[in-house]
């Protein structure tokens, strides 16, 4: 009575409560309740079914035993004894298969109904076809075994009818003790779940902080003397790599008015009808290829190949005149050209001596690092805090759905 008050609290009008925490101690209470009935109401069935098991054997040896009793064909006799034999046989192999169990609880009655039945529905029904011939001749014999065998089937019916009678309790007990422990795991889930989600917060709240101490680290960089000098410093490189575009643009300036020419010159080159030394077919090509590469000596070899009119062109006047200007126009913007290759070569070097790029790729790379660790740590989070609503929708379903075995068990207990 204390327990039962101490698992219950007090009685009001409205029903009974039980908390969470003390469910399986009742549970189990219900339980070993119920099994100490079934046990008391089935104890008095296994000396009765002992008893027919004995009477069975005897009706089966009265079987064997027996004699024929009045005029019967020899024929028929045979077969009345053949089929007697089988059944006697089927008989001994149901009582073989038999034994009553030491345990009494509510799992081995259940146990034992389960196996016996069978084996008796099995004994039955290849008994039954032999018993249609062996009664011909041994009619009370074979009757009395049949009845004695019906009798263990009335008892084995009587046996488990406790357990029947309590069938829907008994599952929901069951039900219940299972639902229980699923309820535990997915508390101990959510109580885990929450624990990870808490620290990924402060994971994240760390992340951010250390991305901001970077971030501010980060602008000092680019506020600091160093990164100005290399802001500028990259300026000026580009503005010399702008003049080096304008002087090429200028020489292929001088050249392209002599295209027409050059590339009359070298159909004839390659076609074998004019022969030139090696150093004017290679300026020749590079006059087409990289004009800013070509030697200006090479527009003197050009004027006498075109005084001597060998390339028939109209207007060699004009063209000559474009000759001389890139004679003497195109070594001094080669040179100028050079130069300001030279500055960009000197102006790069000096720009990857700076310390400051380092310094700015290296805050850049642990500032990309941070960022992808807060990305993952936010997915995850994100991830975390689904499945902890997942949980909380199951552990929720599993609650209600075990009030409604408990109110099978106790149409007044609620669970708080």
């Amino acid at each position: 009575m204390k327990l039962i008050e101490r698992l219950f609290g007090k009685k009001d009008n409205a029903g009974e409560s039980i908390a969470q925490d003390k469910l399986p101690e009742w549970l189990e209470l219900i339980s070993r309740q119920i099994s100490e009935k079934i046990e008391k109401e089935t104890s008095s069935f296994y000396p009765l079914i002992e008893k027919t098991l004995r009477k069975i054997k005897n009706s089966t040896s009265e079987l064997e035993n027996a004699k024929p009793e009045g005029r019967f064909h020899l024929k028929m006799v045979k077969v009345a004894s053949s089929n007697r034999d089988n059944m006697a046989k089927q008989v001994r192999m149901l009582l073989e298969n038999i034994t009553i169990p030491g345990e009494k609880g509510v799992k081995s009655i259940a146990a034992f109904h389960e196996s016996t039945i069978q084996t008796l529905g099995v004994c039955l029904e290849n008994m039954m076809k032999s018993y249609q011939y062996t009664k011909l001749v041994y009619f009370e014999e074979s009757k009395n075994v049949i009845t004695d065998v019906n009798s263990l089937g009335r008892l084995l019916n009587d046996l488990i009818e406790p357990i029947n009678s309590r069938k829907q309790v008994l599952d929901a007990l069951a039900k219940a003790q299972e639902l229980v422990l699923v309820i535990r795991k997915i508390t101990l889930d959510i109580g885990q779940m929450e624990r990870s989600i808490k620290e990924n917060e402060q994971k994240i709240v760390s992340l951010k902080k250390e991305i901001e101490e970077k971030q501010e680290a980060q602008n000092l960089l680019y506020a600091s003397e160093s990164w100005i000098q290399y802001t500028r410093s990259k300026d000026e490189l580009i503005l010399l790599e702008n003049d080096a575009e304008i002087k090429i643009s200028e020489i292929n300036s001088i050249i392209s008015p002599l295209n027409k020419v050059i590339n009359r010159l070298k159909q004839l080159s390659d076609s074998g009808r004019l022969v030139l030394k090696p150093e004017d077919r290679d300026a020749l090509n590079l006059c087409l290829s990289c004009p800013v590469d070509v030697p200006p000596g090479f527009f003197i070899e050009l004027q006498k190949i075109v005084e001597g009119g060998v390339l028939n062109l109209p207007k060699t006047d004009k063209i000559l005149s474009h000759i001389q200007h890139a004679s003497s126009s195109l070594g001094d913007k080669k040179t100028e050209y050079y130069a300001i290759i030279k500055d960009i070569e000197l102006k790069k070097d000096e720009i990857s001596k700076m310390k400051i790029i380092k310094d700015e790729k290296d805050v850049n790379d642990v500032l990309s690092t941070l960022r992808d660790k807060l990305m993952a740590s936010e997915k995850e989070l994100d991830t975390s805090r689904k499945q902890l609503d997942s949980l909380k929708i199951e552990i929720g379903s599993k609650k209600r759905e075990l009030q409604d075995h408990v109110s099978v068990i106790d149409g007044k207990m609620k669970i708080t």
